[in-house]
């Protein structure tokens, strides 16, 4: 597995790496030779204007789409051209720009289903109730459990997951995710629709998460989340890579700022 620097200068693997990655739609080149990586253990952050790039950059890595051309390596390992239940099984998870929950049942069974992705029960075993259907089944319990202490849904969890709040809903949906074991978390805009005083409980969970050993990636909109919670930030503009760096770094880089205000601001 490679390595980059880590805070302090320490070697850090390297978990994802993506080169060259291009995806067109018809004539429009959306991904235009993107090269970035992310290291084990941090938060890595993708911004930019809309229509630059970012959530088709989601859609390529956990196989949604196929890229036109590039190569993505997890683990050390390519997996390109993965159907999405397959990368989901090598350990990267996502969520969506809009919230995606099964809104008709329990904010529990919510996070039961998300488990079950680890389960290796075939169709007879479920019929036949196996003891080893029975022991994946109270492992998906258990690990529901778990979720919901973890994202602060305990007291929720016999709710109808479409009556929750917006926030409570992205928490479900980031808790389904989670349930999957990841490596690597994928983060579509975590705090979009929620209000300024919600905001805090998000950003809060994302800390909780990389504490607990889970890289993620997040692509953010709300500037302040965007610059402040992530250890690296990679700026897309047109489908092209900007620039990659601290956030300090990437906020003092002209072309970031012209690419968000224009020129005339960036003289």
């Amino acid at each position: 597995m490679a390595e980059g620097f880590g805070k302090g200068g320490e070697m850090t693997p390297v978990l994802l790496e993506v080169r060259e990655l291009c995806k067109d739609f018809g004539g429009l080149r959306a991904v235009d030779g993107v090269d970035f990586h992310i290291r084990q253990g941090e938060i890595f952050s993708i911004i930019g204007p809309n229509g630059s790039g970012k959530t088709t950059i989601f859609n390529l890595i956990t196989g949604f789409h196929p890229p036109t051309g590039g190569k993505i390596i997890f683990r050390g390992e390519e997996i390109t051209n993965l159907k999405p239940f397959a990368v989901a099984r090598q350990g990267i998870a996502r969520t969506f720009q809009l919230t995606v929950v099964f809104s008709r049942d329990t904010v529990f069974d919510n996070l039961v289903v998300g488990h079950r992705l680890r389960v290796q029960a075939g169709l007879w075993g479920i019929l036949l109730g196996s003891r080893r259907t029975r022991e994946e089944e109270r492992a998906c319990r258990d690990k529901a459990e778990e979720i919901l202490e973890f994202t602060g849904l305990t007291r929720d969890r016999n709710k109808i997951a479409g009556t929750l709040t917006q926030e409570a809903q992205k928490r479900l949906s980031i808790g389904m995710a989670l349930a999957t074991d990841p490596q690597l978390l994928l983060l579509d805009e975590p705090t979009g629709g929620v209000n300024f005083k919600e905001i805090s409980n998000l950003v809060a969970l994302i800390e909780r998460i990389k504490k607990k050993g889970v890289t993620v990636c997040l692509i953010e909109h709300k500037m302040k989340v965007a610059m402040e919670l992530p250890d690296r930030v990679l700026v897309l503009n047109y489908g092209r890579k900007i620039t990659e760096g601290s956030p300090r770094e990437v906020s003092q880089d002209r072309r970031v700022i012209e690419a968000y205000l224009g020129k005339g601001h960036a003289a």
